[in-house]
């Protein structure tokens, strides 16, 4: 049976008022669409009440199904944008591709049941053709490692999954996440993707190792207690100029850490997983990550980045994903620290326009600046920080 190509258009707002934001991102996406859309996608940050804005975009979109989640900054069509109030959405009228959307509040509580029962739902619709799934999660509570571990267990082998961790105004007090009308934290929004979507994802991170592996020798629900027995922070803060007293230090940024994969995990982008300290316990130089996945006994490396290599590396990881045919829509999840932290205001031109050249002329793009990224490495699932994951969906 022959389809229809898809239609697919983007819009972005920075008006102050929420629904008023709402109505104009929501309108600008649709304006292109020569029928009603099915599946809209919307990205904001959390200057705005987010039931309201919502509302504004409902009152554009009708019966379509939506997602999305809130971010530290948002990426529409080359433009990289940080304010406190931006939303963009994407609309998409299609009858190839199907779109439906799963949501789940308890990922923040017990990340490992939420999993099992977001992956049932997902299933229950179908899993032969279930294409691929884009998680948006919650970016500061919940243990992301053991829930990416139980999706990828639970979902079928050839499902590709992908997604972001919401973020807000690094406040780190409260993100959203977005099903239907329902505005979540502390849970996920589910995104399925079936028929004749075909997804393709590309992680970089640009870091490279410096000095020796550490060992993890204690750890507790999130926070690193010691690097070779000795106090995490102590540790990490080696790599540091002076006596670097938190994780405001000059040069903190450049610093992460990189858990090495195994031979049979290697994919396309390099050895290690990153993971970024988000919070320094002074009095006992514990180091919080988010995310879980950092475990006693594990070997680590500090890692390094540079403009440079993040450049580099993620024009790489855009080229992996190019086509004869351009993407229908291309999903771009950056780490809120690879936008104007990194870039100050060139971030639009370093990490969204060179991309764009080499994968072609999309019919969207649309992205968010994260608290933690979701893509597969070779065969496994992780959680990363200061790293893109870039989806592109063809037909």
């Amino acid at each position: 049976m022959a389809h229809d190509p898809t239609q697919v258009g983007a819009g972005r707002s920075t008006i102050l008022e929420p629904y008023d934001a709402g109505v104009e991102a929501a309108l600008a996406a649709c304006a292109s669409l020569s029928s009603p859309p099915s599946f809209c996608l919307v990205f904001a940050t959390t200057g705005y009440d987010q039931v309201a804005l919502l509302a504004g975009v409902r009152s554009v979109i009708g019966a379509a199904s939506l997602a999305g989640c809130s971010g530290e900054g948002v990426i529409s069509g080359n433009c990289s944008d940080e304010r406190d109030r931006v939303v963009t959405v994407m609309a998409v009228a299609s009858t190839s591709i199907r779109f439906s959307v799963e949501s789940r509040p308890d990922y923040a509580t017990d990340a490992e049941r939420c999993a099992r029962a977001l992956a049932r739902s997902l299933r229950a619709d179908g899993a032969d053709d279930l294409a691929g799934v884009i998680l948006l999660v919650d970016g500061i509570t919940g243990d992301c490692s053991s829930f990416l571990a139980v999706m990828q267990e639970e979902l079928p082998a050839h499902t590709v999954v992908v997604g972001g961790c919401a973020g807000d105004d690094m406040s780190f007090s409260r993100t959203y996440q977005y099903a239907g009308d329902q505005v979540l934290s502390g849970g996920v929004s589910a995104v399925a993707l079936r028929g004749g979507a075909k997804l393709q994802v590309a992680v970089s991170h640009g870091c490279s190792p410096i000095g020796l592996a550490h060992t993890v020798t204690a750890e507790r629900d999130g926070w690193l207690l010691e690097l070779d027995g000795r106090p995490a922070w102590s540790v990490f803060k080696e790599y540091l100029e002076g006596d670097a007293q938190d994780l405001h230090a000059e040069g903190i940024m450049h610093l992460s850490l990189g858990v090495p994969l195994g031979p049979r995990q290697l994919g396309d982008d390099a050895r290690f997983i990153i993971r970024m300290p988000m919070q320094l316990e002074p009095a006992t130089g514990a180091l919080f990550f988010p995310g879980g996945g950092l475990s006693a006994g594990a070997q680590v490396r500090i890692m390094r980045r540079d403009q440079d290599q993040i450049r580099h590396s993620a024009e790489d990881c855009a080229a992996r994903l190019a086509q004869p045919n351009p993407p229908v829509f291309v999903l771009q999840f950056d780490c809120a620290g690879r936008g104007r932290v990194m870039f100050g205001n060139c971030a639009s031109q370093e990490i969204v326009a060179p991309l764009q050249r080499l994968l072609g002329q999309a019919g969207a793009w649309l992205g968010l600046h994260t608290y933690g990224e979701i893509a597969a490495v070779g065969e496994h699932l992780h959680y990363h920080n200061y790293t893109v994951a870039l989806c592109a969906v063809y037909e």
